[in-house]
């Protein structure tokens, strides 16, 4: 990545944080990759490392909302320092036809008004057995492409557990 980030006024941070806000209320798919540097770094749990802008859309963004089509964020508070901010956030769906909940925070490091890095920090747990005990919902999920990055994933990990 060769883009660096500078020191961002509150402002821009705080525009960042209400077009996230904002972004997750639809969702809207655009409007989430908008917040998103061509060249953005993207690590959560459940996904392997994304690189690119383009590879969000199709590897995470638009799977997770084919999956989860009701699934939204909402801000529950933020922070910023110089170009990082932090949002805390809570999630809902609607999984087999029940409700679905959990929470997190993203650390967003800042190129001008998008995000070139971005780390997820959630208990991923509660979401595979959620997927796991809920048989009525495997077909939309591998439908959605999800269980592609979640196979790659698992199959990564257990490749590096098998060679320590």
């Amino acid at each position: 990545m060769n883009v660096s980030a500078a020191v961002i006024p509150d402002r821009d941070a705080a525009r960042f944080v209400e077009r996230f806000g904002d972004a997750w209320a639809g969702p809207h798919p655009e409007a989430l990759l908008d917040l998103l540097h061509p060249e953005v770094r993207l690590l959560q749990p459940i996904f392997g490392p994304t690189t690119g802008r383009a590879a969000a859309d199709g590897g995470f963004v638009r799977p997770l909302l084919r999956f989860l089509p009701d699934l939204r964020l909402r801000v529950a508070r933020w922070s910023a320092v110089g170009d990082v901010v932090f949002i805390e956030w809570n999630a809902s769906a609607t999984l087999a036809g029940r409700p679905l909940r959990w929470s997190g925070v993203d650390r967003f490091l800042l190129a001008g008004e998008r995000a070139i890095e971005r780390v997820a920090y959630f208990d991923a747990l509660p979401l595979f057995m959620a997927v796991l005990l809920r048989p009525s919902c495997w077909p939309a999920f591998r439908r959605s492409g999800l269980w592609r990055s979640w196979r790659t994933m698992l199959v990564s990990h257990a490749g590096a557990r098998r060679t320590s």
